[in-house]
């Protein structure tokens, strides 16, 4: 696949992980048996000369504060063990922010969710300690929560490495093509600017699947329209 890739003169520099790891699960073996499939990852990442490797900061709904407190050790000392062995990859982790559970959840935090806000996942990248852990703005995620996305873009930083551009009408995460919900894209890519960011602007919009072909095509000319209009801005 490098090989194809490299001759069509395609570059991949940016890849999700398993997207459902929970490397900060109570459950050991479920957490070891994902801990030990993001690192066979992280060794194709290198394979295929990506540098970025998207994962979701984990976690369940734990019952106690103890609990929780507990939670939050086992996700800290997972990433230190996922840092240093990407580092030796030479790969770079993007930890991306989450959305609160919409069902009704009890527990310590009720409907609360570890990384549902770019704060926390400073916290977290903190406590790791690690050069090559940063972040991965899901601004359809953000939208959700209610976060703006030029505030939230400000909030990362210079931690900001990867992004996941989607929109959506803040009801639920949607996966739309930019443009199609209510996040406010001129803001925010002149938030982008303003702090250098020089990633790629990567679409994730599933949302946009199941039309015939005819129709799916057309709406992907809309979708590079709309994008091209909005870097050009």
């Amino acid at each position: 696949l490098r090989a194809r890739a490299e001759e069509l003169g395609v570059a991949i520099p940016q890849a999700h992980l398993l997207i459902h790891a929970n490397v900060a699960a109570a459950d050991d073996e479920a957490r070891d048996r994902d801990l030990a499939t993001v690192m066979r990852q992280i060794v194709l990442c290198e394979r295929m000369g990506i540098e970025v490797g998207v994962i979701h900061p984990g976690g369940d709904h734990p019952a106690t504060l103890d609990a929780e407190r507990a939670e939050r050790a086992r996700r800290i000392e997972s990433f230190a063990r996922l840092a240093g062995h990407a580092a030796q990859h030479g790969v770079a982790l993007a930890v991306e922010n989450m959305t609160d559970s919409a069902r009704a959840t009890r527990g310590a935090l009720g409907q609360r969710r570890f990384g549902a806000t770019i704060p926390e996942l400073h916290e977290l990248i903190d406590a790791v300690g690690a050069d090559n852990v940063g972040i991965c703005l899901d601004v359809g995620h953000g939208n959700v929560q209610g976060l703006d996305m030029a505030e939230s873009v400000r909030q990362c930083g210079d931690r900001l490495i990867a992004l996941h551009i989607q929109d959506n009408d803040g009801s639920r995460d949607q996966h739309l093509a930019p443009t199609r919900g209510s996040i406010d894209w001129e803001a925010g890519i002149a938030a982008l600017r303003e702090i250098g960011f020089e990633g790629i602007f990567n679409l994730e919009i599933p949302g946009e699947r199941g039309l015939p072909v005819d129709l799916t095509l057309k709406r992907m000319e809309g979708v590079l329209a709309a994008t091209q209009w909005l870097l050009s801005r």
